[in-house]
């Protein structure tokens, strides 16, 4: 499932809460256990960018970082809470500049969407499970402009990718997210603190070749995995300017119909 967030810091946020899941999920083999769970974290009082302590061991608290407890405790009013670090007590919000708020009130608005749903009713396991496996980096818009991977995104294996390119000219190509991506995502971000996203970019090379490169997105930065664990590879700016490295091989995106 796709989620479209135009805020940058906003998705920033999103994808670290994810990521800090997966972590937990892996190193416990569960996602939940009690109907209530904290997550220790840390606002940026300028931005509102938070950062979590179970992933960043070393992180502490500053003049522009304060400690939050980001709770999950489904009720009535939503699943998650911001709380004062270790106590029972809503986190004052006076100490937030009127960016940084707005930004985490968008964060724990969109969550809190995302956690209801009548089926389910206020099932915590079911919850996590859902946050976990939402792709929040994929949007419809990018700083206004239509997204080049959600028009062109297909979601096929590599013999529908070969279906669909092999009456193509040579240089179209689609987006996708194979096996091998998957498993290199889950198996990059074990050790990481900030994600990374890996997506598979097929495309027809000349001589009726169809092929795939790998995507890496970290850090707010595109680059091609070079086999590198250490993902030390040169990084662009926008998935457009590391297309435009291939040169004539790619020429145009297969639009999603």
């Amino acid at each position: 499932m796709k989620i479209m967030i135009m805020d940058k810091l906003v998705r920033h946020n999103l994808t670290l809460f994810k990521h800090l899941i997966h972590r937990q999920a892996e190193k416990t083999e569960r996602y939940f256990q009690v109907a209530r769970k904290a997550y220790q974290a840390f606002i940026n009082i300028h931005t509102g960018e938070l950062r979590f302590a179970d992933l960043e061991k070393k992180f502490a608290a500053s003049s522009d970082w304060l400690p939050i407890v980001i709770q999950l405790r489904p009720d009535d009013e939503g699943a998650f809470e911001v709380l004062q670090s270790e106590k029972e007590s809503s986190f004052d919000c006076s100490k937030l500049e009127p960016r940084a708020y707005a930004l985490l009130t968008k964060t724990i608005h969109i969550l809190n969407q995302l956690s209801f749903d009548p089926k389910q009713g206020k099932n915590p396991f079911w919850i996590l499970r859902h946050v976990a496996h939402i792709d929040f980096l994929l949007s419809a818009e990018e700083e206004g402009e239509r997204n080049l991977i959600h028009n062109a995104w297909h979601s096929c294996n590599r013999q529908e990718a070969e279906y669909l390119l092999r009456d193509m000219a040579p240089g179209t190509y689609l987006f996708r997210k194979d096996e091998y991506a998957s498993l290199l995502e889950d198996s990059i971000n074990e050790s990481r603190a900030k994600p990374v996203t890996c997506l598979t970019l097929t495309f027809r090379d000349w001589g009726e070749k169809i092929c795939d490169k790998t995507l890496i997105y970290c850090e707010e930065k595109w680059m091609f995995y070079n086999d590198d664990l250490k993902l030390r590879g040169t990084r662009y700016e926008s998935v457009k300017e590391l297309l435009s490295t291939l040169g004539e091989r790619l020429i145009r995106p297969l639009l999603a119909a």
